[in-house]
């Protein structure tokens, strides 16, 4: 039977722990490296219907996008989610930024959904570039809505592109260095309003369609490549939705 290690060891082969952000916290955050996986949640959270449907299932191991412990920590009581999955024997393996810069990791998975053409990696592989068949920013923001289901916010509209840097969640701060790269438009998942300012100035255009849409896409594979390595544990991918709700 499948250990935690084995499973660990796995992502590690594609979205090396080691990659990951100097501020981020990937890797095995809860529980026993030797405890048997039977059964294992993969989810973009570990939030707790992810951690009930987990125990429901009798699930042994949770594997997520987002570190389940990343902030400081003071106390671990029982209405915290680490504490619960410990609590209940559930090891928690979170792969974050390692994934979204891994050869076919989140930011390539977004720019393959995009049908970016000529898809590569930036220098440093913290966001891909692609070349779109998409003439102007609003026809690329109302591509991006369709295609991620998603409420999309854009700047510099009628601004004329071809190149495309993407990067799953939280990526404004890849605009400048997106331009240096010959980016006409970035594509991310949030921003705040003066990156939209900033990128209004400098000429490259700014695309966000929700932290969640951008990133939720790479659940799915990440499953299906678990489900072919390990066919003796049973994995279940986790049917959330986004707690943002929009008039």
């Amino acid at each position: 039977m499948p250990k935690v290690s084995d499973i660990y060891n796995f992502i590690d082969s594609f979205a090396p722990f080691e990659s990951q952000a100097e501020w981020d916290n990937s890797g095995l955050l809860v529980g026993d490296s030797d405890a048997e996986v039977k059964k294992a949640v993969v989810a973009l959270d570990c939030t707790d219907g992810v951690t009930d449907l987990a125990v429901r299932e009798k699930c042994s191991l949770i594997i997520t996008h987002h570190p389940v412990i990343f902030n400081p920590q003071s106390d671990f009581r029982d209405d915290n989610t680490a504490y619960k999955c410990a609590k209940n024997g559930i090891s928690v393996i979170s792969a974050h930024t390692c994934y979204d810069f891994a050869r076919g990791g989140v930011n390539d998975i977004l720019a393959e959904t995009l049908s970016l053409k000529n898809i590569r990696k930036s220098e440093d592989g913290e966001f891909t570039l692609g070349e779109t068949d998409c003439t102007e920013v609003k026809e690329l923001a109302g591509l991006v809505a369709e295609r991620l289901a998603a409420r999309v916010s854009y700047c510099l509209k009628d601004k004329r592109i071809k190149t495309v840097a993407v990067c799953g969640g939280a990526g404004a701060d890849f605009l400048a260095p997106a331009s240096l790269e010959g980016a006409d438009v970035l594509v991310t998942g949030e921003a705040k309003y003066h990156e939209f300012l900033d990128a209004a100035k400098s000429g490259t255009a700014l695309i966000t369609a929700g932290h969640y849409n951008t990133e939720v896409i790479a659940m799915r594979p990440l499953y299906q490549r678990l489900c072919e390595r390990f066919g003796d544990i049973g994995f279940i991918l986790y049917d959330g939705a986004s707690p943002i709700e929009y008039i």
